[in-house]
């Protein structure tokens, strides 16, 4: 089953000639009709707006991870730097390397890198890393041993166990004499979490491309117990409610929510399965710097991750604003012995300046201006992804360019931190820059 492998804001169409992967096996072949029909229908029946439909193609946006139509699995992949050659197989792995660091420090994918990976998959789909990840929990749940949990039942039984209900008994046992209709309590593994994960099970062969793989998820059929078929939809997983005993279910849960959740069945044909596995980049790359920041703080900072003031409050309608990260910082204390705080607010942007501060939006400085206000901050900083190379050694990013720099407010500043995201790939290929933080938390401290 092909791979095709594209960026962020790229157009494909119909009969262009694109480098698909068959395992190890790359092809230049044009793309069929039927799969940009395919992701037409998916755009029409489930308003999705990862794309945008164009004359003969799409136009993907910023949505970025993976796609499966027909027999098609389509990676979409970032990509903030110069670099325009969309065919570029090392660039293609190195943004893979970087969108799977991303999603892993955000625990949306929690799975070995790709040269790490204990399968060793020929594809190295993001698809199948999913699936790869949801067969070893699933399996380690089975070695455990599978929990059992008590649920209450009614039945028509031949021996009288539970309680009796006269009226559905009287109804239903008219001529059977030898039946009992009860209610009755039964502790078995028929429970929510096991058909969960086994509706998960069943739609695996379905989606997956590697066979090495598909080969395991019959396996685990065999292996784990029939349980009744449910409606699963996103209010039976957020009524779920873990104990001591369901706790380790936690990361197959999750796996199998992303799963179920993204899967639209093809009920006309049953051979047009699809799924959709995709986040903002935008939001992954705040996401991804917040948890950085939270890792390396080491008690510097107090980190909040999109904390809301209201500025506007008219009747029923109230408008909020929510920066991506604020700082807060303990400067001393007042009369009363209370702490005394100032703030720093960052507002990521996923987008290349590629070192023309030019480039920065009036609309971004805009809201800068109102951070200012309305949380009081002490400095406001735009923080951008850079490119490879660097101007300060030491540092390991751009020295920040500072506009405003007396601004309407007193005298606190508006800055800009271009800070180097990816690096060179070195020997295990990791191309995320493990230092940013360092450098981030290096770079305010050095303006205050």
């Amino acid at each position: 089953m092909p791979i095709l492998k594209v960026f962020e804001h790229q157009t494909i169409i119909k009969n262009q000639n694109l480098w698909f992967y068959i395992g190890k096996v790359k092809e230049l072949k044009p793309l069929d009709e039927k799969y940009i029909n395919a992701l037409w229908k998916m755009y029409d029946e489930n308003k999705r707006l990862f794309f945008t439909p164009s004359r003969g193609g799409i136009k993907f946006c910023e949505y970025v991870g993976v796609i499966k139509v027909l027999d098609l699995t389509i990676e979409i992949l970032p990509k903030a730097d110069n670099n325009q050659n969309w065919d570029d197989e090392e660039e293609k792995n190195k943004w893979q390397s970087i969108l799977i660091g991303m999603l892993r420090v955000c625990h949306s994918l929690d799975t070995p890198t790709i040269s790490d990976a204990a399968l060793k998959l020929k594809s190295n789909s993001i698809l199948d890393l999913y699936i790869e990840r949801f067969i070893k929990e699933v399996n380690y749940l089975i070695n455990a041993g599978l929990i059992k949990k008590y649920r209450k039942e009614e039945a028509n039984i031949t021996a009288l166990k539970g309680k009796l209900l006269i009226q559905k008994h009287i109804i239903k046992n008219v001529v059977h004499k030898e039946r009992f209709y009860v209610s009755r309590t039964t502790y078995d593994k028929d429970h929510k979490w096991h058909q969960i994960l086994f509706k998960a099970i069943k739609i695996l062969p379905l989606i997956c491309n590697n066979q090495y793989l598909v080969s395991l998820c019959y396996q685990l059929q065999l292996n784990f117990p029939e349980v009744r078929d449910i409606k699963v939809d996103a209010s039976l997983f957020d009524n779920l409610v873990y104990d001591r005993k369901s706790e380790p279910y936690k990361s197959a849960i999750q796996i199998a929510k992303l799963l179920l959740l993204n899967y639209r069945p093809d009920v006309s044909s049953g051979a047009s399965h699809s799924i959709a596995i995709l986040f903002d980049m935008n939001k992954l790359w705040e996401e991804y710097i917040y948890r950085i920041l939270q890792r390396e703080n080491k008690g510097r900072f107090i980190i909040h991750n999109q904390r809301s003031t209201i500025f506007w409050n008219h009747g029923n309608t109230n408008k909020s604003l929510k920066p991506d990260i604020v700082l807060q910082k303990e400067i001393g204390r007042d009369k009363y012995d209370k702490p005394e705080y100032e703030y720093i607010v960052i507002d990521t942007k996923w987008k290349n300046l590629y070192d023309d501060v030019k480039n920065i939006s009036m609309d971004d400085l805009r809201q800068m201006f109102a951070y200012h206000y309305y949380f009081d901050a002490v400095r406001c900083y735009l923080l951008y992804p850079g490119e490879a190379k660097v101007r300060d050694k030491k540092l390991g990013i751009f020295n920040p360019k500072t506009f405003f720099k007396e601004s309407l407010i007193d005298n606190k500043r508006c800055g800009v931190i271009i800070s180097q995201a990816w690096v060179n790939g070195n020997e295990s290929k990791s191309y995320l820059n493990k230092e940013i933080a360092e450098n981030i938390f290096g770079e305010i401290d050095a303006s205050m």
